[in-house]
């Protein structure tokens, strides 16, 4: 076991107390050993009250709905059982996103990104055959 010098522990006991750290399940003993590390935990948000998550999602509907803009039509409460679950919506949006991938998987890829196979050929027949032809140009006669 550790022993701290009296001015260390009433230093940092007052900051466990200050950061609320006993909330997160936290003992004196273990914020202690890292103090660092729990006090970057203090710096993270609580999780919502029931009451708040009902009124979180209620402002989410109206952002989504567009009801949220000054003078526009205020709709009736909304009962809570109504309103859509965060996960639920999650993975909607991963259910979509799997049938847009799949909509494309027949395309040719490179390196996971979508290409256009290209028809062409890097010197053209014909009349301009030579033109990328330097020694024939005796571009390297000066060097």
């Amino acid at each position: 076991m550790t022993t701290y010098p009296d001015a260390v522990l009433e230093h940092y006991a007052d900051r466990f107390i200050l950061l609320r750290l006993s909330r997160w399940g936290i003992s004196l003993v273990q914020y202690l050993a890292n103090p660092f590390r729990y006090e970057l935990l203090a710096l993270t948000s609580e999780p919502l009250l029931p009451a708040q998550q009902a009124v979180a999602l209620r402002i989410w509907q109206r952002w989504d709905t567009g009801l949220d803009v000054e003078g526009a039509a205020t709709t009736p409460p909304v009962d809570p059982d109504e309103l859509i679950d965060p996960r639920e919506l999650m993975a909607q949006w991963r259910a979509e996103a799997e049938q847009a991938q799949q909509a494309v998987a027949h395309l040719p890829q490179r390196n996971g990104a979508i290409i256009e196979p290209l028809a062409h050929h890097r010197h053209e027949r014909g009349a301009h055959r030579f033109s990328a032809d330097f020694s024939r140009k005796h571009a390297c006669k000066g060097a």
